[in-house]
C-alpha cells in the first residue's frame, strides 16, 4: 500500500516543478491548466482565484532534485 506521500510525489514532472518554482517567486499563473496538476496533487490550494502554495508544495520545492520525470 502507498503511503500519502509516496502518492502527492509520485511522477513528479520537471514542467510541475518549473510551474511550482515560478509561483514561489511570486511569478503569475498565466494559464489554469499549469495549475491543475499542481491542485491534483495538493502542493497548492485556490484561494478565490489565488494559488497557495501548501506544505507539502514547500517541501517539495525545499528537497534536492532527483531524477524527475
Amino acid at each position: 500500500m502507498l503511503r500519502q506521500d509516496d502518492i502527492i510525489l509520485e511522477g513528479v514532472r520537471a514542467a510541475e516543478l518549473a510551474s511550482l518554482s515560478a509561483l514561489a517567486r511570486g511569478e503569475p499563473m498565466s494559464r489554469r491548466n499549469d495549475m491543475a496538476p499542481l491542485y491534483a496533487k495538493g502542493w497548492i490550494e485556490l484561494v478565490g482565484n489565488e494559488p497557495i502554495i501548501t506544505l507539502t508544495g514547500r517541501a517539495l520545492l525545499e528537497r534536492p532534485p532527483a531524477g524527475l520525470l
